[in-house]
């Protein structure tokens, strides 16, 4: 009989997010939640975390000013954000996008950049997830994974 040794939540939910291919999306949408945070001020107003690339993060920066400025505080930005496992940081001129709850949705991507989830989808889904006792973790990552396989892949 194969006996199975018993892994942290994390380590099994990274392993999952990076076989999907989402876990770096993941990591982005969570530096942008916590971004007004973790940089009060003006600092948050005029920058914001636009992609993410295995530990390299590109912020966008919305005026040739600033983007001067911030360039001196890359150090102390990426020691701030050490802990999202952030080791470079690249800054960008182009445009900050600052809502009341600092998130990007859904909803600000156009319809058509979206599909119906096929019958394929969601049987994959319920395979990974039937397993996890925790209804409200399964909840959360139903709904990740629903809203990852909805995304229409870029040709």
């Amino acid at each position: 009989m194969h006996k199975r040794s018993l892994q942290p939540v994390d380590v099994l939910l990274n392993s999952l997010f990076r076989n999907l291919g989402i876990l770096d999306r993941i990591r982005l949408e969570s530096l942008r939640r916590k971004w007004h945070s973790t940089f009060p001020g003006s600092l948050s107003i005029h920058t914001a975390p636009t992609e993410l690339k295995e530990n390299r993060l590109v912020i966008s920066v919305d005026s040739p000013a600033w983007l001067q400025h911030i360039r001196f505080l890359q150090k102390e930005i990426v020691e701030k954000i050490a802990a999202h496992g952030i080791t470079q940081v690249q800054f960008r001129l182009g445009r900050v996008r600052i809502d009341e709850k600092r998130k990007v949705g859904e909803k600000l991507a156009p319809p058509e950049a979206f599909r119906e989830l096929t019958g394929e989808d969601v049987s994959r889904i319920s395979q990974v997830v039937e397993d996890i006792d925790d209804a409200g973790l399964r909840d959360q990552i139903r709904q990740t994974m629903e809203k990852a396989a909805r995304r229409k892949r870029r040709q």
